[in-house]
Formats: structure tokens, sequence, C-alpha cells
């Protein structure tokens, strides 16, 4: 069977490079604004430049696009909206114009934060109703591919695990702060479904290889609130979980409202793949025997 060629935007973010690390599952080319992406075929790019996705889509003849390109700092994106339309709508204009010209076809990876966090986890149909200006231009980014002939959205939430060389995230926030004997709070009123990382990657390689359409919704299989998380990461790592204490959501003084009961259902997403996510205990498993976590973190490797 043929490879299928996939072309990633983002390809230095943590979901980019996570996708770019599955190794035999397709022939990857990155994209983005830094210079590398590993060993992988890289092409360095201004994504709001239309000629020159257009150019690069022509050249490379991928038989998808998936975006991960994106500005994800919620509050950032309340205080800068003018960048956060840039890289959440303009970019995604500009690769469904290429996509379309071509019949590429184009994944866009969104977000539950479309949703309220009213009566979460909610299906792909449930009405949307975003809280802040990232959610709301997300929403606006999923409609921009509604008229292209092959074309997917995925929302996904709460992202955790180890990709090197993508910076701290919460992961690895909480494994460092706690075991060096930091304090640290978590909220205890925000729930959702944790997603690793590379489990999100092998679903949207699957849908690409199934050639899918339309809506999905990609979440780990546990519903959860972050300070159970927490707790639960500590404890498996045989940390000090006293050490991580609840907070409302509304005492942190966030510029973005969260949307609170979130979490999103996967029932068509494992219809199509013919699997579930993975579990959040089971996801930890994966993550404790990961090569590059176990060489950059040995004193949690398992």
């Amino acid at each position: 069977m043929k490879a299928l060629k996939i072309l990633v935007t983002g390809a230095n973010g943590f979901l980019g490079r996570s996708l770019l690390g599955l190794e035999g599952e397709a022939e990857w080319v990155g994209c983005g604004r830094r210079v590398d992406a590993g060993d992988v075929l890289y092409h360095r790019v201004e994504l709001t430049d239309r000629a020159a996705v257009a150019a690069l889509v022509a050249e490379t003849n991928p038989d998808w696009v998936i975006n991960t390109a994106a500005m994800t700092n919620v509050d950032r994106c309340e205080e800068d909206v003018s960048a956060a339309r840039w890289a959440n709508v303009e970019i995604v204009e500009n690769l469904a114009a290429a996509c379309g010209d071509t019949g590429v076809g184009l994944m866009q990876v969104s977000t539950d934060y479309v949703f309220d966090g009213e009566n979460g986890p909610y299906a792909e149909e449930a009405g949307t109703k975003p809280l802040s200006c990232y959610g709301q231009l997300k929403l606006e980014s999923e409609r921009l591919l509604q008229g292209l002939e092959r074309a997917v959205v995925v929302r996904t939430l709460w992202l955790y695990g180890y990709v090197p060389e993508t910076g701290a995230n919460f992961t690895t926030w909480l494994l460092q702060a706690v075991s060096g004997g930091e304090s640290v709070r978590v909220f205890d009123d925000q729930w959702g479904n944790p997603t690793y990382v590379y489990d999100l990657a092998r679903a949207l390689v699957g849908l690409c290889r199934e050639e899918a359409r339309g809506l999905f919704h990609m979440g780990g299989a546990t519903f959860m609130t972050r300070h159970e998380l927490a707790l639960e990461l500590a404890r498996f790592f045989d940390l000090d979980d006293g050490l991580i204490q609840p907070v409302r959501t509304q005492e942190a003084g966030l510029l973005a409202v969260r949307p609170l009961r979130s979490g999103l259902r996967t029932d068509a997403l494992e219809a199509v793949l013919g699997r579930r996510p993975l579990t959040f205990s089971e996801g930890l498993q994966r993550l404790a025997r990961d090569p590059h976590f176990c060489r950059d973190f040995p004193e949690f490797a398992r």
C-alpha cells in the first residue's frame, strides 16, 4: 500500500512534532517559521502569505495537510486579537484556498473551547457557544472548511505527554515542580478528558487513511478534573500528591473565560477507527516507556 504523504503545518509545535515522530505512519513533510523539524523534510514558509502557501502545497503535492499551527494561549488571544486572528483564522483561509484549488485534503485541529462548558462531555452535533476570543476564532476556522470536498475538523482538548524540543507543558511542569518539593495549585472545577498527544496524532493519521470527512471529537477515555489529573499523575510517578492543592477557576483572575464542565464524546471517531482512545492511566504508561521521556527525565522512567 502506498504511504500517505502528509504536510504538517506548525511542525515545531507540541502536536506537530508528535505527528512527525510517527515513523512509518506516513511520508512526512513539515513546514513553519523555524528552520528545521528534525530528520523530516522541512519547508520554511510564512503561512499568512497566500501565494507562498499555494506554492508550497503545489510543490509538495501531499495527500493531506494537517494544520496544527495556531495561537493556543487563550489569555494571549484576549490581549492580542489581531495576532490571534492571524494565527487561528488567516492561516486556515490560505490553506483552505490552496487545498481547494488542488484537491488536497485539509484537516483542521480545533478545540473544546467552542463550547460553553455547561453540559459536557459534548458530541459533535451539540450546539456551540464559545466564551473566549480563542474559542470564537477556532469556531470561525472550522467553518472555513465547509466548502471543501476533502475536509476534516477534529476538536480535541487537554493534550499531555512529552515531545522533545517543544518546551515545557503541563506534564513536565507538574513533574518537575512536585519532584522539587514545590507546592502547586490546580483547578478542581474544570472538567475534561485528557488526551495523550501521540494517541491524538495516530487518530489524525487514521482519519486521513480512512478518507474521513466532516467533524470528529478526539479526547481521552477518562473524564476528570484538572486537579484529579494532577493527583493521578503525581501518584503514578510516586510523588507527594499533598503538594497539589485545589483552586477554583474564578480565584485565578484569568483574562479568558474557560468552559468548566467540558469534555468531548468520541463515539463517531471510534466508529471510523475501530478503537477507543486511551484512558489517562494507559497514556501515563505509554509516557513512562517513551524513549525520549526516559532519556530526558530518567528519574521518572519505568
